[in-house]
């Protein structure tokens, strides 16, 4: 069974998900990166450049792919859960939500890479849009639901290892 950690930007998935597979011996996979690494160009060049109906098309290849392992952490870009098809290649796996409330993430955000504008608007309207749209899918989707504010990557790694204690998947 795959672990598979999602939710919006800036909520901790990829530093929770390599700090997870390193604790639970498990391979991990950021499909964000690993879309980078097959078009040898980083999201926001995929995205100025090709646009995002490309950049999704590419994702829904990466999640097929990355779909077949077994017993892998994998981290999901935000909006990939949004398409049915990937929520579908996905199944049978523990779909971990990592929320943050927005002044965490829109902080995060500001400390990290430039990121492609997903509505075109500031960053705290951005957030709350998306934020709007997005959690009530992904709240419909998630088998467990980890709050990260105020947390080290190391203390939400400890949240959803007693999560899987208590549904005894380890």
């Amino acid at each position: 069974m795959n672990i598979l950690l999602f939710g919006l930007r800036c909520v901790g998935k990829t530093t929770v998900g390599l700090r997870l597979s390193d604790i639970t011996d498990r391979v991990f996979f950021d499909t964000d990166s690993i879309i980078e690494k097959r078009e040898s160009k980083s999201i926001p060049e995929i995205i100025n450049e090709k646009g995002w109906d490309y950049f999704r098309t590419r994702e829904k290849k990466v999640i097929k792919d990355v779909s077949k392992e077994n017993n892998a952490v994998i981290s999901l870009g935000g909006g990939a859960l949004m398409d049915k098809e990937n929520v579908e290649s996905l199944k049978g796996s523990l779909f971990i939500l990592l929320t943050a409330d927005i002044q965490t993430m829109r902080s995060r955000m500001e400390r990290d890479s430039p990121r492609p504008s997903l509505t075109n608007k500031d960053p705290q309207n951005e957030i709350e849009a998306i934020m709007a749209e997005r959690m009530p899918v992904y709240e419909g989707i998630a088998d467990i639901i980890i709050d990260t504010d105020g947390l080290s990557a190391y203390e939400v790694c400890d949240k959803i290892l007693l999560e899987l204690e208590k549904r005894r998947l380890i």
